[in-house]
């Protein structure tokens, strides 16, 4: 019940099946006023009912958009390349990244987009999440799921996580009224996520997925989610990186006193 009132409160706020939830209001006020008496005509009556089955129809009706439900949301990375990263930064005033190293997300030319677009806005976000180079088993583990399970690999996780803390702390000393913040994270989960405007009504997300085996990187099954056409696992996966942002550290932070007592 509590789920259900959250995500009807949620549909509410980004103004969502409106048109439902006044229908349902409406034939809950009109089934107590019958209740505790025949305060109702028929005429009102009938017209929420007809009202109801209105919407029911129109929604049956609705397409869901380009393909099939599936088709919309699934590809490779060279699908979702049908919208250019730079486009879709030109309209963004928040973006969030993730990935073990980062170092597609943050190549060069991504990196000049983030300057002239995100980072040249006042109100400009990027929040960026790595691995922990400094955590040497998740390391090992996620070369191997990584690099290993290529048939045809071209970067090394270690030294593409070291280009990008490079990448990261050249784009800290950026002289740019935007607002970035840097992090890494312990272990790999098993995908990589970037979103765009999260907070917002337009919001999307871009959730690639590892696996153990792939020809190439950009093989891996992606899934690209609406905040209006797929709320449901659009929310799980922004809470997903909500997760690792509150389980990382910013980047520089020293390890633990009891992680630099063993080491010394």
């Amino acid at each position: 019940m509590l789920r259900s009132a959250r995500r009807v409160l949620r549909d509410v706020r980004e103004r969502r099946n409106i048109d439902a939830y006044v229908i349902a209001l409406l034939s809950v006020v009109f089934a107590v006023l019958t209740l505790i008496g025949d305060q109702v005509s028929d005429q009102y009556k009938w017209a929420v009912l007809l009202a109801g089955i209105g919407v029911l129809v129109h929604r049956i009706t609705v397409p869901h958009g380009g393909g099939t439900p599936a088709e919309r949301v699934l590809g490779d990375r060279n699908t979702l390349q049908r919208i250019p990263l730079k486009d879709r930064l030109d309209t963004s005033r928040e973006v969030w990244m993730f990935a073990p190293s980062g170092v597609n997300l943050l190549s060069e030319d991504h990196c000049a987009a983030i300057r002239t677009t995100v980072l040249n806005r006042h109100d400009g976000v990027v929040k960026v999440v790595i691995l922990d180079p400094g955590a040497g088993a998740s390391v090992e583990i996620a070369t191997r799921q990584l690099d290993g399970g290529l048939e045809f690999p071209l970067q090394s996780l270690p030294d593409s996580i070291a280009t990008t803390l490079l990448r990261m702390d050249a784009m800290a000393s950026w002289q740019v009224p935007g607002k970035r913040e840097f992090r890494v994270f312990g272990y790999n989960p098993g995908f990589s996520l970037v979103a765009f405007d999260p907070g917002r009504a337009g919001g999307t997300v871009i959730v690639e997925t590892h696996g153990v085996g792939n020809t190439a990187t950009p093989s891996r099954m992606h899934l690209e989610l609406s905040r209006q056409t797929d709320a449901h696992w659009y929310h799980y996966w922004i809470d997903q990186f909500d997760h690792i942002w509150r389980a990382s550290k910013p980047v520089g932070d020293p390890p633990p006193a009891d992680d630099r007592a063993d080491g010394a």
